[in-house]
């Protein structure tokens, strides 16, 4: 299976957008060795890396599950 899955996905929870970028060792592997938590910057097309988990996990849908949660967590942090 081909990734493309390589391109950011945007998140938004509570107001608040983060992307979620995966990162796979091998092109057909079926799920990725890490995923990073991006913040978004002022300066268009840059972020702020706010986490960044490595697996492993059983596919993507769980690495996916991961990376919500995380973020999810990350943004209610920083709303407090």
């Amino acid at each position: 299976m081909s990734h493309i899955r390589d391109v950011p996905i945007e998140h938004e929870y509570r107001g608040q957008k983060v992307f979620l970028k995966f990162e796979w060792e091998r092109p057909n592997d079926v799920a990725p060795v890490l995923f990073r938590v991006i913040e978004s910057s002022e300066i268009p097309g840059f972020g702020n890396v706010a986490a960044e988990i490595a697996g492993p996990w059983q596919d993507y849908q769980a690495a996916l599950a991961d990376a919500m949660a995380a973020a999810e967590r990350w943004i209610d942090w920083q709303l407090t």
